[in-house]
């Protein structure tokens, strides 16, 4: 497959299990991340399996270093085709505590830079006519989140930011959607907990073993990037919502 996928976060608990899943597809995967390490070690993974990977240093949350990322995409492959805007932090602290540079790092990082990030790749997607925008919300963004405030607010930006792009790049048939995960075992999630530890902090239903499994997610991404859905846009897909 000659297609090009964009991973930002890909060096991450979620992004390095998308890339790899995309890989073993045949794209071609950009896994870009600020953790420059650890998104060589899973790109050298990748070619060592007969995938076909690269790594790139970025800070989403900074328009330079976006446009460079675009760039060394568009020197290596000569296109972009899908970008996934997985990268994202969080910190827990309680509103009435939580300092402003909490704040702004968290929307500068999960808000901000899916935007910085869907406008670059959109300006490449345009003249095509042709491309697939997701982004990883969670379902955080509809419940909120105890002691996490900035995180569920900048997702529900994400999630009526994907409402507004959709529109905007319907024309040049441009789809944009996101994901909603549950809570996922990950370290960013867990923050050094232990299993029993997160789920209990999370309220985690028992029902199909509670959490959202990664490959659900990897698999909801396969579905998203197929022809399948290909008039499929502006939606948020919700997997295992929190009440």
């Amino acid at each position: 497959m000659d297609k090009v996928i964009i991973v930002t976060g890909g060096a991450g608990g979620i992004g390095s299990d998308i890339c790899r899943g995309l890989a073993s597809d045949g794209l071609k995967v950009v896994i870009a991340d600020y953790a420059k390490e650890a998104a060589e070690n899973i790109a050298a993974e990748i070619r060592k399996d007969n995938g076909e990977a690269i790594a790139i240093q970025v800070d989403v949350g900074s328009k330079q270093s976006v446009g460079d990322m675009v760039k060394a995409t568009l020197d290596k492959y000569g296109r972009i085709d899908f970008l996934l805007n997985g990268a994202g932090v969080l910190t827990r602290v309680p509103v009435v505590e939580m300092p402003e540079e909490d704040w702004d790092r968290v929307l500068r990082i999960n808000l901000k830079g899916t935007f910085l990030c869907s406008q670059a790749v959109a300006h490449h997607m345009i003249p095509k006519k042709q491309g697939r925008i997701i982004s990883i919300a969670s379902g955080r963004g509809v419940a909120g989140q105890p002691r996490a405030a900035h995180y569920a607010a900048s997702k529900a930006g994400i999630i009526a930011f994907t409402k507004s792009l959709a529109v905007e790049l319907a024309t040049y048939e441009i789809t944009v959607n996101a994901i909603a995960p549950g809570a996922t075992d990950t370290p960013m999630s867990r923050s050094g907990s232990t299993r029993e530890e997160f789920e209990k902090r999370e309220a985690i239903p028992p029902l199909m073993d509670g959490l959202t499994k990664k490959e659900e997610i990897v698999g909801l991404i396969r579905y998203l990037l197929s022809e399948a859905t290909k008039y499929v846009t502006g939606q948020t897909f919700f997997l295992r919502t929190p009440k």
